[in-house]
């Protein structure tokens, strides 16, 4: 009869210990189910370039650090003013992923004006464009109007000055092309997320 209780014990310890361990197995699981959720829906994506300064900051390649990381929401429907990313072919028909504003839908007249946007012979004020980046006298940031054919979409950088966009280079792009909307929350959170990349993508490597 002494030892029935010191049985007891042992047995209440024993299922105290399978359930910790049931629920830290619990917490992996839900833990793989986000991650497995989250992938599903957004791309990771490497700022490349100076084509969206002073919005995000580019890395001189893609195998060096000074980028924006952001993630794309591939899911999302773009809204003109988004950015987004996209697979698109330049005039050699060389295909690329870039990252643009979307100014423009099917049907909408897009004109620069000396660097002033017009949508629709409406002025568009934006915010997100230096004048130090929108050089007026540049031939390049007078443009247009021309109106966008059915089933594509015009971009541009916010860089005007620099950036190879739908004035040129890649010219309208097909609505197919569009890889995803970079993710607002993404946006909001970029010095975080991107000081935690570049931490793991350049300065673990090395150290080994």
């Amino acid at each position: 009869m002494n030892g029935f209780p010191v049985s007891l014990d042992r047995l209440k310890k024993k299922n105290s210990g399978t359930l910790v361990l049931n629920i830290i197995l619990i917490f992996i699981i839900l833990i793989l189910l986000a991650e497995i959720l989250f992938v599903s829906r957004y791309s990771r994506v490497y700022v490349v370039g100076d084509s969206m300064l002073p919005t995000l900051t580019g890395a001189v390649s893609e195998q060096q650090p000074g980028g924006d990381f952001l993630f794309a929401d591939k899911y999302a429907k773009a809204q003109c003013g988004d950015i987004i990313v996209i697979t698109a072919e330049d005039e050699n028909g060389n295909s690329r992923t870039i990252i643009k504003r979307l100014i423009a839908t099917q049907g909408q007249s897009v004109e620069l004006r000396q660097g002033q946007l017009y949508i629709d012979g409406e002025l568009v004020e934006e915010s997100y464009v230096l004048a130090a980046n929108n050089s007026p006298e540049l031939p390049i940031n007078t443009f247009g109007p021309v109106t966008v054919p059915e089933g594509c979409i015009f971009v541009l950088g916010d860089n005007r000055d620099v950036s190879s966009d739908s004035r040129g280079k890649y010219g309208m792009i097909d609505e197919s092309e569009v890889i995803g909307v970079i993710a607002q929350w993404s946006l909001d959170l970029k010095d975080l997320i991107t000081g935690w990349h570049t931490f793991f993508e350049y300065t673990l490597p090395s150290l080994f």
